[in-house]
């Protein structure tokens, strides 16, 4: 995390307009002051403490979420319009990410009675709008930001714009060490960091293949509701025979479908999400 704030200070201070380095850099603390803030004095929102932890989720992350979104205006990236690439294209891309995300609901579980939701609709609608700030700040950041970031430097061939989505795929992969922290069990948080890096691979494909940075918010924010909703919300065994078989064999075939499309990406296809030319 040190490293990735040390790199996004870097980047604006390449920026020759001094005065809108001085306005963002001024955004930049007041943003993250408040945030810390929060952390530190969070406020009381209801005195449910489910209802609680999920609101004080989605306000720091929509708060984190503001300076990323800025950021991508400030650096000039062209991926918050709509799809700039062929139905075709972006469909290839898209398809097997939202098959992911979509396996990750309990659905074998729920139908079987082995899992259930025990909170009401008002519970997980909020949590909905919890995984839809998730979704959102960690897109801006990884995908938005400093995926964009590195990309900019490095896409004159295949081959750098290969490393360039792993290298941020597996640091994106690693952030989630943090949740042994948090209580985490090692294997859970190792399979959680193996999943990320595909998660992170897949939906850098996605943005390089639409150029729309919501469609990947979209897509995180289905597969953490997914995941979680039991976890948070319900009860009961999400992982049996089935889905575990399931989930690796989509897992792997999602994976080479990611790697074919990015060996066979074009430099030239992408050039259009920045503004100016990358050096060669």
């Amino acid at each position: 995390m040190r490293y990735y704030i040390s790199f996004i200070i870097k980047k604006l201070m390449k920026n020759k307009n001094v005065k809108k380095i001085r306005v963002t850099e001024v955004l930049l603390l007041s943003v993250a002051a408040a945030l810390l803030l929060l952390e530190i004095f969070p406020p009381e929102y209801t005195s449910d403490e489910k209802m609680n932890g999920m609101i004080s989720v989605s306000v720091t992350r929509a708060i984190g979420s503001l300076v990323f979104f800025l950021l991508l205006f400030r650096f000039g990236y062209k991926i918050t319009g709509g799809i700039k690439r062929k139905f075709g294209t972006a469909m290839a891309a898209f398809l097997p990410a939202l098959a992911v995300a979509v396996n990750n609901f309990p659905i074998i579980g729920i139908l079987g009675g082995a899992a259930c939701v025990t909170y009401s609709a008002r519970y997980v609608l909020v949590y909905a709008v919890e995984s839809l700030m998730i979704g959102l700040f960690e897109e801006l950041a990884f995908r938005g930001v400093l995926y964009m970031s590195l990309l900019e430097e490095h896409r004159a061939d295949s081959r750098q714009i290969f490393m360039v989505t792993a290298a941020s795929s597996a640091v994106f992969g690693c952030i989630h060490l943090f949740n042994l922290f948090a209580g985490g069990s090692p294997g859970s948080v190792f399979l959680q960091i193996g999943y990320s890096f595909l998660i992170g691979g897949m939906c850098s494909i996605v943005l390089l293949k639409t150029g729309c940075i919501w469609i990947c918010v979209l897509l995180h924010a289905v597969y953490d509701f997914g995941g979680y909703l039991i976890p948070t919300l319900g009860k009961g065994r999400i992982w049996d025979p089935v889905t575990v078989t399931l989930t690796a064999v989509l897992g792997a075939a999602v994976a080479l479908c990611i790697t074919y499309q990015l060996i066979h990406t074009d430099p030239s296809e992408i050039n259009a999400l920045f503004t100016k030319k990358c050096k060669k």
